[in-house]
């Protein structure tokens, strides 16, 4: 099977912070959330990206619960790269990427 160019999901904002993205208590934690409000779809290359799940999901401030983080490596001159989170199970988006 050959793999998808690409693949589309609903993204509700960014994040920063390392995996496993949990406190001390064990509860889902990142250093800085930025909300998108609202969420929107957006494509996404397949080969390029890393999906992490959150066990324990993560409630937004604009309301949402994500339960997945999408990691986009740095490209050209930037030295960190994005971290996007989503309402998508790693399944789901594993299936969507092809």
């Amino acid at each position: 099977m050959a793999v998808s160019a690409g693949f589309s999901t609903r993204i509700y904002g960014e994040i920063e912070g390392t995996p496993p993205y949990a406190n001390s208590a064990g509860a889902t934690a990142f250093s800085r959330v930025i909300a998108y409000n609202p969420s929107g779809i957006q494509s996404l290359p397949s080969g390029s990206v890393n999906i992490v799940p959150l066990p324990n999901g993560y409630k937004m401030p604009n309301g949402a619960y994500v339960y997945s983080v999408i990691q986009i490596p740095a490209s050209g001159l930037n030295v960190h790269g994005t971290q996007l989170v989503t309402d998508a199970s790693v399944a789901t988006l594993a299936t969507s990427r092809g």
